[in-house]
C-alpha cells in the first residue's frame, strides 16, 4: 500500500488511546502502530464526522473487536449496535482519499459463494460442490482452494500459498502439495485441469469464475454501505488494526447477534481475503513422543465419536495432559471450528473459568453474563474444547460442561482431571500407569510404554546411554518400583547419567529426594515428585488427608476392612472411612483392583508421600501397630470351621502387608506378644503359596519368645501354625510342634484344636516312617471327630489314613480304596484334602504299572482350577507326572515337567530328595552318566541325614534303576569317586548339573 507524506500530529490532538485486551498492562503493537496511522488521516476525517454519523446508522459491528470500535472512536464515529441490521461491511479497500467524497469509487464485496464452470466454492459452509454435490475436504485443503478461488486467473507462488494456508506453522512443500493434489482429486477428472503447476513458481487456478447475482451483493450507492465505500481511506486502517489483533491476540468477536454468512467465512480458517488467517486450533505445533498410550488415544477417540463429553481421570503424573493433547491432535481436522486446549492448572479463582474458555475461544464475554453469552456464541459451532487439569475447579467446570452440553450441541468437551466432575453427560475414562514387563527379558520389555519412556528419557540426558542385558534388570525393577507413572519415570531417567541405571534403583526408596529436578518449562508441579503429590494432597479435606496418611503402612493392596481397621478411630468411624475412600478413589489417589471382592491400592510414590507425612505428625509407630493388629484379626478370621480353600482365597492377597506387619512386630519398636498373635495366624499362608522357607525363619526368630508369660492360647496356636507348614526337612520338628499344640489344646478342652493338631502330626510322623506314634495320633483325632463338623475335616482324616497305608505300611490296595472312598464320599464344598486323594491315586496306577493312566490322572488335576490355589499341589503332581512320562520313554517331555517341578517343590515344601529320584533316573536313560552318578551320590547323602523310609515307594524304584544302569556303566572305584564328588554338592549345585541353562 502506498503511503503519503508524513503529517505531524497537531498540538492539540487528542491522545492516542491504549487499545488492547482487558488487561491495561497489556499493549499490542501492531494494534498502536494501526491507531498511529489513524491519528495521522484524523484531519482527513473530521470534516466528513457529521456524514459518517448519518451514514454508518446501519453499520453493525457488534462481531467485531473493540479496538474497532476505539479506532472509529478516534475520528469522531459514534458506531450504532442495532440488532435489526444485518449488514456488514465485508471489505474496504484501501485507496487514496477521493478529491469529491461523492464520487469515491465503490469497492468490490465479497461473494458468499464462488461460481466456477461446474463446481462451486461457498465460503459460509466451508464446502466445495461438483456439480451441486458436496465434496468433502481437510480444513487446510479448503484454504488452498478458497486462496485459489478468490485469485482465478493469478499466478500465486508456494510461499505465498503456504503463507496464506500455514500461517505462523513451519511446513514443507510436501504440505502443499498434498493439498494440491487433494483440491485436485475432489474437482474430479472433468475439472481437476483448472488447477495449473506453474514450474518452479507456483499455482493459478486457470477458470474464469461466473457472477451469480444472489450471491454478489455490491454495495449500493444510496445503501448502507455507501457511506463505507465513500471513506474507505480511514475504514481500511480500522481493518488492518482489527486484522493485525486478531492474529496477536486470537480476539475476533464480543457478544452480539448472529452473524452474518461472511461473518461466519471470516471465522473459518485458512481464510486470506481480510488479511486474517485465524489458526483453528491452539494446539502446539509438535508434540512430544508419547509412549504407550496408542491403546489409550485410539479409545478416547473412539468415545468422542459416541459421547459429547469424556472425563480423563487419573493420578498426578500419569500423563492425562499428554495424553489429551494426543488425542486432540489426532481430532483437530475433524470439527470445522477447531480444537481448544484450556489449561486451568495456573487458575486459582473458579470464577474465571468462564471468561479464560471465551478468551481461549477468541470470544469476549459480559461478566455479568458470561456463561450464557459463551454458551450463545458457540451454539451453532463445532468444535472440540479441552478442559485441563480440573481437579481444583470441579463445581464451577461442571456447570460450565453442563452448560454447554445443552446450549452447544456442535461442541465436544474432553476433560482431564484427578476426580471425575459427575456430570450427567459424563464418560469417565480412567487412565493407568504405562505398561511395565513382568520378566527381566531386555528385549521383550521394549514393548511396554514404561521402558520406552525410560530408555528415551535417559538419551536424552546422557546420549552414551544404551538399554542392553546388562542394565535391563535395573530399568525394568525401576518401572515397576514407580508403578509405570510417566512423571516419576521422566523423573529418575534424568539421573541416569549422574547415577547409573543400578544406583538409581539403589536410591529408589529416597526417591522424594531423588526425583526433583524436571523440565524447567514445565508446570511448577511437575518438576519434582513431591510437588506433584503435594498438589493432589492439597485438594483434600482434613479427613482425607488422614485416611490416605494412614493408609501409606499398607504394603501392596488392602481390603476394605483392613482399611477401615487401621483408618478409623475417634473422630472417623468406619463408615466415615468408606466414605473417605470413596473420595479418595475419585481423586485418582488410590486404585481399586478387582470386582467381585475389591482390594485397593496406593501407588507406591504415593504411598512414599504418605509415610512422610505419618513420620512429620509424629504418627508413623502408633498407625504401624494399628496395622499390625489388623492384619492380626484379618488372617485370624471369625470362624475356625472355615473351609481351607475359602480360607486361602481370603488371606493369600494379605501376604505383602503379613511381611510389613511382622517386620515391624519383630522390630525393635514391636511388640512380641502381638508378632506371636500374628505368626500364629498364617498357617496356610506360607505353605500354599510356596514360601515356606520365609515361614520358618519367622517362626524360628519368635520360638525364643515362648514362655510361661505367653497366653495357652497364643502358644497353642503358633505351635499348630509351625507345625502346618509341612517342609519335609523340618518333619521332626513339625510333629513336636504338633504334639505341643495338642497338648495346649487339650488343657484349653479345645476339641477342635486338639483334633486339628494330631491329624498334623499323623501326617508327619508318617513322613518320618514313625508307625506307633502315626497311629497312635491317627486313632485320638478318630475319637474327637464330631459329625457336625464340616466334612472338609473328616476329609483330612481320611487323607492322613491314605498316606498312613500307602508310606508304612506298604498297602497300596488299602490307600487306593480308602482314596476312592473320600473322593467319592465327599459332600460338595471343599476339595482341599480331596485334592490330595486325588493325587495319590496316579501313585497308586504307577506302582501298578499302569503308567498311561498315572499320566491322564495327572493332567486331569492340572487341567482342575485346585492348582491354581495352592502351588503345592501343583508342584507335587508335575512330580509324579514326570515319572509317568519318564516310564513311558518319553525322555524329552520328562525333562521339560522336571525342570519346572523340581523349582516349585523346592518353594512349596522346601528342599526334598525324592523328586531328583526321578532326576537321576532321567539322567541315567539320557546318557549322562557321570552326571547321573553324582546325582546318585547326592541322594545318597540326603538319605544317610534323613529317613529313607519317607520317599515314596515309585520314587525309590526310580532310584534303584538309575543306580543299576551307572553301576554297569563305571568301575567300583569310578563310581565311588563320582559318587563322593556328588555327596559334597548342595541342592543348588545338582540341580544345574542335571538342568543346564538352555
Amino acid at each position: 500500500m502506498e503511503r503519503g507524506p508524513r503529517r505531524q500530529q497537531p498540538r492539540d490532538a487528542t491522545p492516542i488511546p491504549k487499545v488492547g485486551p482487558a488487561d491495561p498492562g497489556v499493549r499490542r503493537e501492531h494494534g498502536l502502530r494501526a491507531a498511529n496511522r489513524f491519528q495521522k488521516n484524523r484531519h482527513r476525517a473530521g470534516a466528513c464526522e457529521s456524514r459518517v454519523r448519518q451514514d454508518l446508522g446501519h453499520w453493525r459491528t457488534s462481531r467485531w473487536h473493540p479496538m474497532l470500535v476505539q479506532s472509529a472512536r478516534m475520528v469522531g464515529v459514534s458506531v450504532a449496535r442495532e440488532a435489526s441490521s444485518h449488514t456488514t461491511i465485508d471489505r474496504m479497500k484501501n485507496e487514496d482519499l477521493p478529491k469529491s467524497v461523492a464520487t469515491s469509487a465503490p469497492v468490490r464485496s465479497v461473494a458468499a459463494v464462488l461460481h466456477y464452470p461446474g463446481f462451486d466454492v461457498d465460503i459460509a459452509r466451508g464446502e466445495l460442490r461438483v456439480e451441486g454435490r458436496p465434496v468433502a475436504l481437510r480444513p487446510k485443503t479448503f484454504a488452498l482452494l478458497l486462496h485459489l478461488a478468490q485469485n482465478p486467473g493469478r499466478l500465486l507462488s508456494r510461499d505465498e500459498l503456504i503463507e496464506a494456508v500455514w500461517r505462523d506453522i513451519i511446513v514443507t512443500d510436501d504440505s502443499l502439495v498434498q493439498c494440491v493434489s487433494e483440491v485436485r482429486a475432489a474437482l474430479g477428472s472433468e475439472h481437476q485441469h483448472v488447477v495449473r503447476t506453474l514450474p518452479r513458481r507456483g499455482y493459478m487456478l486457470d477458470v474464469a469464475r461466473v457472477d451469480a447475482p444472489n450471491d454478489a451483493r455490491p454495495a449500493s450507492a444510496e445503501g448502507p454501505h455507501a457511506a463505507a465505500n465513500r471513506y474507505s481511506a480511514f475504514a481500511e486502517p480500522v481493518l488492518e488494526a482489527r486484522t493485525s489483533w486478531a492474529a496477536q491476540s486470537g480476539a475476533v468477536a464480543t457478544e452480539g447477534p448472529a452473524p452474518s454468512t461472511t461473518d461466519a467465512a471470516l471465522q473459518r480458517p485458512g481464510l486470506t481475503e481480510y488479511g486474517v488467517v485465524p489458526s483453528a486450533s491452539n494446539l502446539p505445533a509438535e508434540l512430544p513422543p508419547l509412549f504407550g498410550r496408542a491403546e489409550d488415544v485410539a479409545a478416547l477417540v473412539r468415545l468422542l465419536e459416541i459421547s459429547r463429553m469424556v472425563s480423563v481421570v487419573g493420578s498426578a503424573g500419569i500423563g492425562k495432559t499428554r495424553v489429551a493433547q494426543a488425542v486432540a491432535q489426532r481430532l483437530r481436522d475433524q470439527p470445522c471450528d477447531g480444537v481448544w486446549i484450556v489449561e486451568l492448572a495456573s487458575l486459582a479463582d473458579g470464577r474465571l473459568l468462564v471468561p479464560t474458555v471465551a478468551r481461549v475461544l477468541r470470544h469476549q464475554v459480559a461478566n455479568d453474563d458470561g456463561l450464557p453469552s459463551l454458551v450463545r456464541l458457540i451454539s451453532t459451532q463445532r468444535l472440540l474444547l479441552v478442559l485441563d487439569n480440573c481437579e481444583h475447579l470441579l463445581e464451577h467446570a461442571a456447570v460450565l460442561v453442563t452448560e454447554i452440553m445443552a446450549g452447544a450441541p456442535g461442541v465436544r468437551v474432553l476433560v482431564t482431571s484427578q476426580e471425575p466432575l459427575h456430570t450427567e453427560h459424563e464418560q469417565v475414562f480412567r487412565l493407568d500407569p504405562l505398561g511395565v514387563p513382568t520378566s527381566d527379558d531386555a528385549a521383550a520389555a521394549l514393548g511396554f510404554g514404561a521402558v520406552q519412556m525410560f530408555v528415551a528419557r535417559a538419551k536424552a540426558a546422557d546420549p552414551k546411554f544404551s538399554f542392553d542385558a546388562q542394565n535391563a534388570r535395573d530399568v525394568i525393577d525401576i518401572c515397576r518400583r514407580l508403578d509405570g507413572i510417566p512423571l516419576a519415570i521422566e523423573l529418575a531417567a534424568a539421573r541416569v547419567s549422574l547415577l547409573g541405571a543400578f544406583g538409581l534403583r539403589q536410591r529408589l526408596d529416597e526417591r522424594m529426594k531423588l526425583l526433583a529436578g524436571g523440565i524447567r518449562t514445565a508446570l511448577p508441579r511437575h518438576q519434582t515428585l513431591r510437588a506433584a503429590l503435594q498438589w493432589s494432597y492439597g485438594l483434600l479435606t482434613p479427613p482425607e488427608q488422614a485416611v490416605f496418611d494412614r493408609l501409606g503402612v499398607f504394603m501392596g493392596s488392602f481390603s476394605l476392612d483392613a482399611a477401615q481397621r487401621v483408618a478409623s478411630d475417634d473422630t472417623l468411624d468406619q463408615w466415615a472411612v468408606l466414605d473417605q475412600l470413596g473420595s479418595l478413589k475419585d481423586k485418582s489417589l488410590i486404585i481399586v483392583e478387582g470386582t467381585r471382592i475389591p482390594r485397593y491400592r496406593l501407588l507406591e510414590s504415593s504411598r512414599a508421600f504418605a509415610l512422610e507425612r505419618l513420620e512429620a505428625t509424629g504418627l508413623l509407630e502408633a498407625t504401624r501397630r494399628r496395622h499390625a493388629e489388623a492384619m492380626t484379626e484379618c488372617l485370624t478370621g471369625s470362624d475356625r470351621l472355615e473351609e481351607p480353600l475359602v480360607r486361602t482365597r481370603r488371606i493369600a492377597p494379605e501376604l505383602d502387608n503379613v511381611r510389613a506387619a511382622a517386620a515391624w512386630a519383630i522390630g525393635p519398636t514391636g511388640d512380641r506378644k502381638l508378632a506371636i498373635d500374628l505368626a500364629a495366624a498364617t498357617d496356610m499362608l506360607w505353605d500354599t503359596r510356596g514360601f515356606n522357607d520365609e515361614g520358618a525363619r519367622l517362626y524360628r526368630d519368635i520360638e525364643p519368645w515362648l514362655d510361661q508369660s505367653v497366653p495357652p492360647n497364643s502358644a497353642a496356636r503358633f505351635w499348630f501354625a509351625v507345625a502346618d507348614l509341612r517342609m519335609r526337612t523340618e518333619a521332626k520338628r513339625q510333629a513336636e510342634a504338633a504334639l505341643k499344640a495338642a497338648a495346649l489344646f487339650r488343657g484349653l478342652d479345645d476339641r477342635f484344636g486338639t483334633f486339628r493338631s494330631l491329624t498334623v502330626a499323623a501326617h508327619q510322623f508318617t513322613l518320618l516312617a514313625n508307625r506307633e506314634d502315626a497311629r497312635q495320633a491317627l486313632d485320638e483325632a478318630a475319637t474327637l471327630y464330631d459329625d457336625a463338623w464340616p466334612t472338609w475335616l473328616e476329609t483330612s482324616l481320611a487323607f492322613c489314613r491314605v498316606l498312613f497305608a500307602y508310606l508304612v505300611e506298604g498297602d497300596h490296595a488299602t490307600a487306593k480304596k480308602l482314596a476312592d472312598a473320600a473322593i467319592v464320599g465327599h459332600r460338595l464344598g471343599d476339595t482341599f484334602f480331596v485334592d490330595r486323594c486325588a493325587l495319590m491315586l496316579p501313585s497308586f496306577d504307577m506302582a501298578a504299572g499302569d503308567f498311561t493312566s498315572a499320566l491322564h490322572r495327572c493332567d486331569d488335576i492340572l487341567a482342575s482350577s485346585s492348582v491354581e490355589e495352592s502351588i503345592q499341589l501343583l508342584s507335587q503332581t508335575l512330580v509324579i507326572r514326570a515319572a509317568a512320562l519318564l516310564n513311558l520313554g518319553a525322555l524329552r517331555q520328562a525333562d521339560a515337567t522336571l525342570r519346572t517341578a523340581c523349582t516349585l517343590l523346592m518353594h512349596a515344601i522346601g528342599p526334598s530328595t525324592y523328586p531328583y529320584c526321578y532326576v537321576a533316573h532321567l539322567l541315567a536313560l539320557q546318557g549322562r552318566l557321570t552326571d547321573a552318578a553324582k546325582t546318585i551320590g547326592w541322594i545318597e547323602a540326603r538319605m544317610r541325614q534323613t529317613n529313607r523310609d519317607s520317599i515314596p515307594p515309585i520314587a525309590l524304584s526310580s532310584y534303584k534303576a538309575a543306580r543299576d544302569i551307572v553301576d554297569a556303566a563305571f568301575s567300583a572305584e569310578d563310581r565311588e569317586r563320582q559318587s563322593s564328588d556328588g555327596a559334597l554338592l548342595n541342592l543348588e549345585q545338582i540341580t544345574s548339573i542335571a538342568f543346564p541353562c538352555e
